[in-house]
C-alpha cells in the first residue's frame, strides 16, 4: 500500500512538471470527486468519450496536421538515398523525431528535448518499427550500397493532454501519405525520378498500431483501505492527466490484433480491467483506422483531379468577377466618332442598358449575353469602315502613282527626241 501511493504521487507530480498551465489544487479535488463519486467529467465527456479528431493534409506529401481536440501536431516526413550500416546492408532507416517546444505549453524548454519529447519518441519507434508496421526491407535500393533513410519529424503545436496518441497518429498519417520517389536500377548504378517524370511511389506498410491511451484514477478509500477496482476514461485531457494515478497505453491496430501494451508506473491494476481496456482500444483503433483511410482516399481524389485539370489553375470559387459594360460602352462611343461620314453604330443601347433602359420590344432588361453580341456588331462594323477606308486610300494612292509615271514617261521621250534631231544636225554640219 506504501508503495503504491509513492508511485501514484511520483506520477502525479511528473504529470504536473508536463502540464500547460499550473493547476490548482481546488481543480485537482474537483476533478477527481466528480470522477469518483458522480462519474462526470470536466468537460461534459462520457468516460469512455473521445475529442473530436482531425487530420489535414498539406500541400506536399508527408505533411499532416492532427488535432485531438484543441490538441495539435504537426508531421513532416521525408526520405532521402544514404549508404546503409554494415549490420543490416539490405534495410533502410527510419526515424522519429519528436519536439515539444513553448508554443504547444510554456513548461517545454527551447533548444533541447525534454523528458516527455524522448519518451514519446521512444514509444513511437518501438510501437511502429517493433511491431513491424513499416517494410524495412523494402526501402533497399541496391543491397549494401543504398538504401531509402525515412525521417519523421513530429511538432506538438498545442497541449491541451494526450500528446503522445496525437503525435502516433500523426507519424502513421504522415507516413501513409508520404511518396518516395521512383529509382531505376540498372547493375550497381541507381537513378532517381522527380515527380513530374515518374509518380512517386508509397511505402510498403503492412498494418497501422493504433495507440489508446487510458488514465487510471484510484477508487476513494472510505475505510482507509484503497478499493481494487479505479476509475479509467478514455483520451484525457490537460487536467486529467494532472489529477490521474496512472496511464495505461494499448496499441491495436485495424484487424483487431494486440501490437503492444505500455503502462509507465503507477498505480497497480487488475487483470480484467486491462482485458476490458483491451476491447474499448479496439473499438477506438478500428474508429481511427477508418478515418485515416477515408482522408487518404479524399485527398488522392483532390490530387488526381488536380492533376487532371492541369490547364486550370484556379476553380469557379476562387475567380472574381468584374462588370465591364461601362468601360465597353466608353470604347464603342470612341470608335463611333471616329467613323468617316458621322455615321453611328448600335451604342445607344449599350449605354441605355447601362443607365437601367429596357428593351422596346419585351419591356425587360436584355441579358448580360446579348450586351456582347451587340458589342461584337459594333466592333465589326467599325473595323469593315476602317477597311473600306484604307482600300480608298490606297486606290487613290495608287492612281497618283500611275499618273505620275506616265508623265515621267512622256516626258522622257519627248527629251530623247530632241537629242536625236540634234546629233543629226551636226552631223550634217560636219558632212557640208
Amino acid at each position: 500500500q506504501g508503495s503504491s501511493t509513492t508511485s501514484a504521487h511520483r506520477v502525479r507530480a511528473c504529470c504536473q512538471l508536463m502540464s500547460a498551465v499550473p493547476v490548482s489544487k481546488a481543480e485537482l479535488e474537483f476533478t477527481l470527486q466528480a470522477l469518483r463519486s458522480e462519474g462526470v467529467r470536466v468537460d461534459g465527456r462520457a468516460l469512455t468519450a473521445c475529442r473530436r479528431v482531425g487530420i489535414r493534409f498539406g500541400a506536399a506529401h508527408g505533411e499532416v496536421e492532427v488535432t485531438f481536440g484543441p490538441t495539435r501536431v504537426l508531421a513532416v516526413c521525408t526520405g532521402e538515398i544514404v549508404v546503409p550500416p554494415l549490420e543490416r546492408p539490405n534495410e533502410g532507416r527510419i526515424a522519429f523525431h519528436v519536439d515539444f517546444g513553448p508554443i504547444a505549453s510554456p513548461s517545454f524548454d527551447v533548444g533541447r528535448p525534454s523528458v516527455h519529447a524522448t519518451t514519446v519518441a521512444n514509444l513511437i519507434e518501438r510501437l511502429i518499427k517493433g511491431s513491424r508496421a513499416v517494410d524495412s526491407e523494402a526501402l533497399c535500393v541496391v543491397g549494401g550500397q543504398k538504401v531509402w533513410s525515412i525521417r519523421v519529424d513530429i511538432r506538438a503545436l498545442d497541449d491541451d493532454g494526450n500528446l503522445s496518441d496525437a503525435c502516433a497518429v500523426a507519424a502513421l498519417c504522415s507516413l501513409l501519405h508520404f511518396r518516395k520517389a521512383d529509382v531505376d536500377v540498372r547493375g550497381d548504378t541507381a537513378s532517381s525520378f522527380s515527380a513530374e517524370e515518374r509518380v512517386p511511389i508509397p511505402l510498403s506498410i503492412h498494418h497501422l498500431p493504433v495507440p489508446v491511451t487510458v488514465a487510471l484514477f484510484s477508487a476513494a478509500s472510505n475505510s482507509g483501505k484503497p478499493s481494487m477496482e479505479p476509475t479509467w476514461i478514455l483520451d484525457p485531457n490537460r487536467l486529467e492527466e494532472t489529477a490521474m494515478d496512472g496511464c495505461l497505453c494499448i496499441a491495436v491496430n485495424q484487424h483487431g490484433e494486440l501490437c503492444g501494451i505500455h503502462k509507465p508506473g503507477g498505480m497497480p491494476i487488475d487483470f480484467a480491467v486491462i482485458k476490458h481496456c483491451t476491447e474499448l482500444a479496439t473499438v477506438r483503433a478500428k474508429e481511427l483506422t477508418a478515418r485515416i483511410q477515408t482522408e487518404l482516399e479524399a485527398d488522392m481524389a483532390r490530387r488526381q483531379e488536380i492533376r487532371r485539370n492541369v490547364h486550370q489553375q484556379f476553380s469557379e470559387a476562387q475567380l472574381l468577377t468584374v462588370e465591364v459594360r461601362s468601360a465597353i460602352a466608353r470604347k464603342s462611343r470612341a470608335s463611333n466618332s471616329s467613323l468617316p461620314g458621322g455615321r453611328l453604330l448600335k451604342t445607344e443601347v449599350l449605354s441605355a442598358q447601362e443607365g437601367g433602359a429596357i428593351d422596346s420590344a419585351g419591356g425587360m432588361p436584355k441579358p448580360e449575353d446579348e450586351y456582347a453580341a451587340q458589342y461584337i456588331e459594333a466592333e465589326l462594323e467599325a473595323v469593315a469602315a476602317e477597311a473600306a477606308e484604307l482600300e480608298a486610300q490606297l486606290a487613290a494612292a495608287e492612281s497618283a502613282e500611275m499618273a505620275e509615271v506616265a508623265s515621267a514617261s512622256h516626258s522622257a521621250s519627248a527629251s530623247n527626241a530632241r537629242v536625236v534631231a540634234v546629233r543629226r544636225g551636226r552631223k550634217k554640219r560636219r558632212s557640208t
